[in-house]
């Protein structure tokens, strides 16, 4: 089991916290869950409505949509915030590549912490501004375009 300072340091290196201020995570630190997986074990189930982000201390976990990895994802990522600001049913399968351990936030606190913390919203927007313009970046050199 991690203690509240190990916690922290985790936090540190997950990308949505990355410029959160000390003090702030380890009142963020006291609200998450641990939780192992072992490899092939099913975190998140696509479709599924989410009720909690997660965020990678260890290990590795594929994204699987439509029945495609579409990516991995490894220490300090995080996943499952869309489905809590959204509410719409999860994206993708995220299923455990070898033996993963994980820091599990419930919505109501993770929606708790965006209401009580702006320098919080701004990395899920920061967070969320990225995967859109990599989306983009995608998706012009499929067409053969140039993002402007």
């Amino acid at each position: 089991m991690l203690t509240r300072v190990e916690r922290v340091l985790a936090l540190k290196n997950i990308e949505l916290f990355h410029d959160i201020p000390g003090e702030v995570l380890a009142d963020i630190a006291a609200l998450l869950e641990e939780e192992t997986f072992e490899k092939g074990q099913y975190i998140v189930n696509e479709g599924d409505l989410g009720k909690e982000m997660y965020m990678i201390v260890k290990g590795e976990v594929e994204v699987v949509a439509g029945g495609n990895v579409v990516a991995v994802m490894k220490d300090g990522a995080g996943f499952g915030e869309m489905a809590l600001i959204d509410s719409q049913p999860r994206s993708a399968d995220i299923i455990a590549k070898n033996d993963v351990l994980v820091l599990k936030m419930e919505s109501d606190d993770f929606l708790e912490i965006l209401k009580q913390r702006d320098e919080v919203a701004l990395g899920v927007i920061r967070v969320l501004t990225g995967r859109i313009r990599e989306l983009n970046a995608k998706l012009a050199e499929k067409s053969g375009k140039k993002d402007k």
